[in-house]
């Protein structure tokens, strides 16, 4: 069946393959755009944000490697399948290892390329809805580039995910995206405060009720199980959840399924589940708070993302990713930062992590008198240190602190490259910055 509207890139220098698969997969319905080398193909990424791309491993200005690391980001919204000659195959397997949809060996039939490109549109669902909630999720360390990679990879899976962090920290925009690309986005996407369910509403509330007076029949109630159907069910602070309920829940998903409250038909459980907590997951086990039987059934795959304080290098591209998105909003010229603003958005700790980025900027945008932001626009409570008597202890505490921050920025963001260049440890390192952002 043709598709419309379906943006595929086509990576290859040989002419003759190039244009046979061009012209093939437009008569499929496909807008197709080719490139023909590494650096035309990260333009195209850039320009087109296509569904697919299809590219060759080896290329006149470099390898299909390279292209795909390079893509950072870009790739995340776009599956990928390499095509690759005999000898190169272990290279494409590796590809699929980080993220990569399939490869394929060359010469390969055209066929059975429009069947496997088929095969990837359909489990996808397009038009995907990842590119909305994607552009609040930004990075650019290695850790979150990690997390996010296994993101995708997991997302083709069934397993359940237990997503450990913070508050703020985006727990719930991970299982959004974990949702958006797998395929389940037709199906609700529903999330779930498990501190807000009282013990007396418990079990309906999950899955449902027969239970009905002769007196006053009442139809069945639906339960959460059962309203995300083929779904995502996220339960967000899962450790605050009912000791019963856990033991409840693990049967379910160890069962594959349940039955409403008060009723005897097996319904099965086609969702998938993305827990969240922001406890230790060992102080949670060891104190109770979370029962290891639950446990166990969430673990299939389990991932930490880190605080935004050990994500220097993300803190200014982030905060200019939110500026552009309020100054979209109005007539006037763009949002910028100014020199000490981006030295106190990247000294600050931020407790409140992406959160609270958000919502300073929200507020330091609304309240604003001119678009240069400054410190005190991002941080008002600073403004009260101005009536403050200059002393040579501050003075100095100040300087230390500019040099520190001057040497992480220089760094990249590298906190044991920036200690050793001052000839402190990292522990005393990251003393100082804590000390400094709660003066």
């Amino acid at each position: 069946m043709k598709r419309e509207n379906i943006d595929v890139l086509l990576v290859e220098d040989d002419g003759i393959l190039g244009g046979a698969v061009t012209q093939r997969l437009r008569l499929e319905g496909m807008s197709v755009h080719w490139s023909q080398n590494v650096a035309d193909g990260l333009e195209s990424l850039a320009k087109f944000n296509p569904v697919l791309m299809l590219c060759d491993i080896k290329l006149p200005d470099g390898t299909g490697t390279e292209l795909y690391k390079a893509a950072g980001r870009l790739i995340w919204e776009t599956d990928v399948i390499f095509a690759t000659a005999y000898a190169d195959i272990q290279q494409a397997v590796d590809l699929v290892k980080t993220g990569a949809t399939d490869y394929l060996i060359k010469p390969y039939d055209i066929n059975e390329l429009v069947g496997r490109i088929k095969s990837i549109l359909a489990r996808a669902n397009l038009p995907r809805g990842i590119k909305t909630p994607l552009r609040n999720f930004y990075y650019e360390t290695p850790e979150m580039i990690k997390i996010i990679s296994r993101l995708k990879r997991l997302a083709r899976e069934n397993f359940s995910i237990l997503v450990v962090g913070e508050s703020g920290t985006g727990k719930e925009m991970a299982a959004r995206l974990v949702h958006e690309a797998s395929g389940r986005s037709p199906a609700p996407f529903i999330a779930v405060s498990c501190a807000d369910i009282t013990e007396t509403m418990l079990e309906g509330k999950y899955f449902g009720s027969e239970m009905t007076l002769v007196s006053n029949p009442t139809p069945p109630s639906i339960g959460l199980l059962e309203q995300v159907g083929a779904g995502t069910l996220f339960l967000d602070e899962v450790c605050e959840m009912h000791s019963k309920m856990q033991i409840l829940l693990s049967r379910a998903l160890q069962d594959g399924g349940f039955h409403r409250l008060g009723g005897s038909t097996f319904i099965p459980f086609k969702g998938r589940v993305v827990a969240a907590t922001s406890m230790d997951i060992n102080e949670a086990l060891e104190s109770g708070r979370l029962r290891a039987d639950l446990y166990y059934s969430l673990q299939n795959a389990q991932l930490t993302i880190p605080p935004l304080r050990d994500r220097i290098a993300d803190i200014i591209p982030l905060t200019e990713k939110f500026l552009d998105a309020y100054g979209s909003k109005r007539p006037l010229a763009p949002f910028s930062l100014s020199a000490d603003a981006k030295r106190g958005l990247v000294a600050h700790p931020w407790p409140g992590n992406v959160r609270e980025l958000t919502n300073r900027i929200a507020q330091a945008c609304t309240l604003a008198d001119q678009t240069v932001l400054e410190i005190s626009d991002i941080f008002p409570e600073m403004a009260q240190k101005q009536t403050i008597k200059p002393s040579l202890s501050r003075t100095r505490a100040e300087a230390e602190r500019d040099e520190i921050e001057r040497v992480i920025a220089e760094c990249g963001g590298r906190i044991g490259e920036a200690a050793k260049k001052l000839g402190i440890s990292r522990t005393t390192l990251w003393k100082k910055r804590r000390i400094e952002g709660r003066e």
